[in-house]
Order: C-alpha cells, then sequence, then structure tokens
C-alpha cells in the first residue's frame, strides 16, 4: 500500500522510531503514527530530547486553549481519506495533532513527536518532585505499576489534577 504525505503528497518511508515502525514524509513535513503507537512511543522514552522542546514545555505550563480558527480541518487520513480532525494533544499541551476520526491514527507536523515526547517526561519528572516535596507515595502492585492514558504518565496526570485544582 502507497500511502501519501497528506502535505506534499510525497510516499511516505516506514522508518523506525523508538523501536516502532512509523510512516515519515522524504520531505521532512512529518510522520503518520498508527492508533495506540503513539503512547507506546512516548512510554518507552528511548529518545534523549533536545533542551529546547524542554524548554518549550517549561514556558507553557499552564493549560493552553487554542484559537478556533487554527483547529480549522486541513489535512485527510493518509489510510482512509476521512477529514482529519485537529486537537489539542493531552487536552491543554498547545501541541496541536491531526487525528484521524475513524481511527486509524494521527497526523504529527516536523517537530511534533518531539513535543509530544518532552512533554510527557515534563510531567512525569514534575510530578516526581511535587510528590517528594510534599512527602507523598505512592504504592502499586503488579496490576498497576504506572498508567500513561494521556502522555503524561499516572504521576503526571495526578500532578496536573492537583495544579488544575488548586493553582490553575
Amino acid at each position: 500500500m502507497n500511502i501519501k504525505c497528506p502535505r506534499c503528497g510525497s510516499s511516505l518511508k516506514r522508518v523506525e522510531y523508538e523501536g516502532i515502525y512509523i510512516l515519515k514524509c522524504p520531505r521532512d513535513h512529518g510522520c503518520w503514527v498508527n492508533r495506540n503507537e503513539l503512547g507506546e512511543i512516548v512510554r518507552r522514552k528511548e529518545k534523549k530530547m533536545p533542551g529546547e522542546y524542554f524548554e518549550e514545555v517549561e514556558k507553557n505550563v499552564t493549560p493552553q486553549t487554542v484559537e478556533t480558527k487554527v483547529l480549522t480541518k486541513d489535512i485527510r487520513c493518509p489510510i482512509c481519506n476521512a477529514e482529519c480532525d485537529k486537537i489539542n494533544y493531552s487536552y491543554s499541551s498547545g501541541i496541536i495533532i491531526d487525528h484521524c476520526p475513524a481511527g486509524c491514527g494521527v497526523w504529527l507536523d516536523k517537530g511534533e513527536l518531539e513535543k509530544i515526547q518532552a512533554f510527557a517526561e515534563y510531567w512525569d519528572k514534575r510530578a516526581v518532585q511535587v510528590m517528594a516535596e510534599k512527602g507523598i507515595t505512592l504504592e502499586f502492585d503488579d496490576d498497576n505499576k504506572s498508567s500513561h492514558r494521556s502522555g503524561r504518565g499516572f504521576l503526571g496526570n495526578m500532578l496536573y489534577s492537583l495544579y488544575e485544582r488548586f493553582l490553575g
């Protein structure tokens, strides 16, 4: 199956990233990640993110809303040709990604995959720091070691919820 870049029409190339195969634009416009694989990439944390990605996350710690015009649909899913929805990754990251409504996957423009990884790593680390400062400890059994539902990790989700409730 020849899958085309939704930005330029070039044939996407299958490349390995964090042990997961993704489809990357040869002209560097971005990449297509099949459903569920984005979460797996975020969980693996094998690739070290450059410092500028963390600096950007730290500058934007508060939840970010996005203007409606930014969320205008402008690409089609390269798998099923459905018009992709623009969503704010993890609801308030400020990282706008294109999501296939049929569930085929997501299109990430150049740099968005790294921004998502930095966002998730930042919140995981920040959660550990705050819990240590507050003397909070958590214990998990084998079935509940971690959860990465939003890409922030369990601790990141908890910290973010506390931040929202008391400081946001």
